[in-house]
């Protein structure tokens, strides 16, 4: 509901800067929707990290290769939170350019997701299909619907549409991040 709420006013703030009636420069940068440090972002961030400390927990409760598995996914949930809140992606495609970003980080999602699968399937770590498709569906989430912000942008002029695809697209990360918390909450080991 706070997710909803704060994503719900970013985008209020952006319909209306979209529209030459743009909030407070110090409000606005608080809830715009893809600005590093805004609190939409940093809902996104705090979950990956909610998601990284139960991951770290069922590390702690686990025994031989398990608790190496759920430490990947207590990595996997920091790397996500830095990323997210330092807006890493839109770095390296300001230094390396967007196809070579967007190709580097579905090889790297790619090799990263299979061999957290493998790994979890060999070492029979309960929860491994749902908190890898999980993440899988993060990766989908943001990736994808990047692209359909970039087609927005580069087809329409409109910045209210440009608005709306950043909402979706910020959304929908965010809903994913949640779906990793809710999987990683219910198939962590010692839940009670």
């Amino acid at each position: 509901m706070i997710g909803g709420l704060l994503f719900t006013v970013g985008l209020l703030a952006e319909a209306r800067c979209a529209v030459g009636r743009c909030p407070d420069a110090g409000w606005y940068r608080l809830v715009a929707l893809d600005s590093v440090g805004a609190l939409p972002r940093l809902f996104t961030t705090a979950v990956f990290l909610a998601a990284g400390l139960l991951a770290g927990v069922g590390a702690v409760r686990s025994t031989g290769r398990a608790r190496w598995w759920w430490a990947a996914v207590l990595a996997a949930g920091v790397v996500l939170a830095v990323a997210k809140a330092g807006s890493v992606s839109t770095a390296a495609e300001q230094d390396g350019g967007r196809y070579a970003t967007l190709a580097g980080t579905l090889l790297l999602s790619g090799v990263g997701l299979s061999v957290l699968w493998w790994a979890g399937r060999r070492w029979s770590v309960r929860g491994t299909a749902r908190v890898t498709l999980a993440l899988a569906g993060y990766v989908v989430a943001a990736l994808g619907l990047d692209q359909v912000t970039v087609a927005v942008r580069a087809v329409s002029g409109s910045p209210l549409a440009l608005a709306v695809a950043t909402y979706l697209e910020e959304g929908a990360e965010a809903v994913a991040a949640l779906l990793l918390l809710a999987v990683v909450s219910a198939w962590r080991p010692g839940r009670t």
